[in-house]
């Protein structure tokens, strides 16, 4: 019996697959949370380094990779949070969601975005300018803003999280440059390899759900009221972020400043929310990976429409 499935379904379900599996290991097997507590996470930089390298071996910037709307995100990601603050506490009266859904609007453009800009065959020169711009405007603005809306102190060493961001995305880039002019054989043999991208997010999604379904495991007198009302404001803002992000872009950026604005940095905002706040902040970063990979797994679902039998 032969079944007919589309490429781009496929691989919704396995992304879909690798989430629901690295949520339900920690739960499953609680043995497991401590690798996923105190290892697993150091895997994750070289993963997405990795997907970088594999997308920078063909990237190509010019005057193209950048365009006024990058100055809108950091404006929109400035608006959003404040916003969203505001609106929340007046909603719902609870600081900690209010705070939370801040965390959540100055969240920066994700490591990983140019890796998906890539697999939906849109321009990651883009996006990669778009992660280096909101992620150090994050570390020098965050503090800041912080103190001046929601009233609160943070010591935030912005230089580290500045570095951090360089090395991530600039290791990869002067390798990718490096083969490409000068070790061919290297680079067109990277290139081969280049399919491997799809598979390591796969396995950076199973690691990444398992660590936040270890950390909400941990967290006690957490009703599964409260979890759905910070799903349901980590997905509302995670939609306003997509669909703003794609008015936000010129004509022929469009896709590209959706996926900016969408996918978020969300590690960073939850080890703010627990330095500096509670853990129960720190769930809605947790949960809007869940929600923008969701998105990702969509996007892939409907790049690639041509169909392909299986048995």
């Amino acid at each position: 019996m032969k079944i007919k499935i589309n490429p781009g379904a496929r691989r919704m379900l396995c992304l879909v697959g690798a989430m629901i599996l690295g949520g339900s290991v920690p739960v499953l097997w609680r043995a497991s949370g401590t690798f996923f507590d105190n290892y697993a996470g150091n895997l994750v930089p070289i993963m997405i380094m990795t997907m970088l390298h594999f997308s920078f071996i063909d990237a190509k910037f010019g005057k193209g990779s950048t365009g006024w709307s990058h100055l809108r995100i950091l404006l929109f990601m400035v608006s959003l949070s404040v916003i969203a603050y505001f609106t929340v506490n007046t909603l719902t009266g609870n600081t900690n969601f209010a705070v939370m859904a801040f965390l959540i609007g100055m969240s920066p453009t994700a490591n990983a975005a140019p890796v998906i800009t890539n697999l939906l065959k849109r321009r990651e020169d883009y996006v990669t300018v778009s992660v280096v711009l909101t992620n150090l405007f994050t570390a020098f603005a965050l503090a800041p803003l912080v103190a001046l809306v929601i009233g609160s102190t943070i010591q935030i060493d912005t230089a580290a999280l500045a570095w951090k961001t360089i090395l991530l995305i600039g290791t990869p880039f002067l390798l990718a440059i490096v083969l490409r002019n000068f070790a061919k054989p290297v680079a067109a043999f990277v290139r081969r390899w280049k399919f491997l991208s799809f598979y390591l997010w796969m396995v950076m999604l199973f690691t990444v759900c398992a660590q936040s379904a270890t950390y909400i495991c941990k967290q006690d007198n957490l009703s599964w009221i409260i979890l759905a009302e910070i799903f349901a404001i980590s997905a509302t803002l995670c939609a306003v972020n997509f669909i703003g992000g794609y008015f936000l872009g010129e004509k022929h950026f469009r896709r590209e400043c959706s996926q900016s604005v969408g996918q978020k940095n969300t590690m960073l905002m939850l080890w703010v929310g627990l330095a500096f706040f509670n853990p129960i902040v720190a769930l809605g970063p947790t949960f809007y990976v869940v929600c923008h990979n969701l998105w990702n797994s969509w996007q892939l679902r409907r790049a690639d429409k041509n169909a392909s039998t299986i048995r």
